[in-house]
């Protein structure tokens, strides 16, 4: 079986979870003999195509990566096209291709489409949908808060109301897989057939991923690992482990990530007179993140938004590090009994559960034994065998339809 993938980034431009998802599952498939490749939009050098860890990867260049879902919409549907001769079946990530990729199939595209909603761009211009409506004035509202210049809140404007247009491309994908059933709610109050949608979760090698010893230590080490940016609350934990640090000595906050409000961060530690005790590493591959999983007694993601999966949180399990998550979205269902929940923008709350944690060592190491359980349902073999099953469903009833 021939399968392409199909994503806005590709490693080593790596963005996010989606995009390392896209990376794993690429590499997986090609040692299990699957015929893959990737088709990516992240090229500085116009078209370019390199071989990457045995993946035959295709890079095009695009004019822009603002406004994602209308500039993506073109050159993917071109490039569908170009390689569907040469593909049994596209499996597209990330959500803001969709409509490219719907705009294929009215264009009489032959291939089936199979999509992953990894957020919400497939109904929202921001895809977060932090605000739980999409009207006309909704989207333009949001889409000038989130302008970064004069011209791009000039656009805002036809913009918000070409959108509508969007989501009905992005409504004529044949199949589509989200990462939790809350996803899959959503998606269908806003208009995507339920019949279209299954849930299969995010997954990572378990194993490898726990398979280091835990590093010990006298201090009780709080971690964070995402972008920083203003949806992921990162503020919130710096405020809630400022009013539990005066309790606690031997705490301290470490964030990995980068993001646009990575030197707001720092200066806000700074600010409230904590930065001795908050260590911002900035960017670092997977495998740096890997020494602070090792160090890690409490993993914390304080989401604003209602995030539609997250794959550190499973990382952070499969290191049999206890969590607290705020309330919303699939978070607390992710983690299970081996996380708590804080309420959502509640400083307060939150800084009263990793005072709970931090101040009781046998209840983090009662729940550390809870976290193997809960991260089986995530290991690889299952999910890839779940795809598989998915991709041959699909082909056959391409081949069907043919002849």
């Amino acid at each position: 079986m021939k399968i392409t993938l199909v994503s806005e980034y590709y490693y080593p431009n790596l963005i996010g979870g989606a995009e390392l998802q896209v990376k794993r599952r690429a590499e997986a498939f090609t040692k299990m003999g699957l015929d893959v490749k990737v088709i990516c939009f992240d090229s500085k050098q116009g078209r370019m195509t390199q071989t990457i860890n045995g993946v035959k990867v295709i890079r095009y260049e695009i004019n822009s990566h603002k406004a994602k879902v209308l500039s993506l919409m073109v050159p993917i549907a071109r490039a569908l096209k170009k390689h569907e001769r040469e593909t049994d079946l596209y499996h597209v990530y990330n959500v803001h291709p969709l409509a490219g990729a719907g705009l294929y199939k009215i264009l009489g595209g032959e291939k089936h489409i199979l999509a992953n909603l990894d957020n919400y761009a497939g109904f929202c211009p921001i895809s977060t949908a932090m605000y739980g409506k999409c009207g006309i004035f909704c989207r333009h509202s949001c889409l000038r808060r989130y302008s970064g210049n004069i011209v791009e809140r000039f656009l805002a404007v036809p913009y918000a109301l070409i959108f509508p247009f969007l989501k009905l491309l992005c409504r004529r994908i044949d199949k589509y897989i989200a990462p939790s059933d809350y996803v899959r709610q959503q998606y269908i109050k806003y208009g995507f057939s339920p019949n279209r949608i299954i849930v299969i979760p995010h997954s990572i090698d378990i194993e490898i991923s726990g398979n280091k010893c835990k590093v010990t230590h006298d201090t009780i080490n709080v971690l964070y690992v995402g972008r920083m940016s203003g949806e992921k609350g990162v503020d919130l934990l710096i405020k809630a482990f400022h009013r539990v640090s005066s309790l606690f000595d031997n705490a301290r906050l470490i964030l990995v990530g980068d993001g646009p409000l990575l030197d707001s961060y720092r200066e806000l530690a700074k600010e409230i007179g904590i930065s001795d005790r908050v260590k911002f590493t900035g960017y670092l591959n997977y495998h740096e993140v890997e020494d602070y999983y090792r160090i890690a007694d409490i993993f914390v993601h304080p989401a604003r938004w209602h995030e539609p999966f997250n794959v550190t949180l499973i990382e952070a399990l499969a290191h049999e590090i206890p969590t607290v998550v705020s309330d919303v979205g699939p978070l607390k269902q992710i983690v299970k009994e081996a996380g708590i929940t804080s309420n959502r923008e509640d400083v307060e709350d939150l800084a009263n559960k990793l005072a709970l944690l931090i101040g009781n060592r046998s209840k983090i190491i009662e729940m550390s034994k809870r976290c193997r359980d809960v991260v089986s349902e995530y290991g690889d073999d299952r999910i890839l065998k779940n795809l598989l099953e998915i991709y041959n469903r699909m082909n056959i009833q391409t081949s069907h339809e043919q002849h």
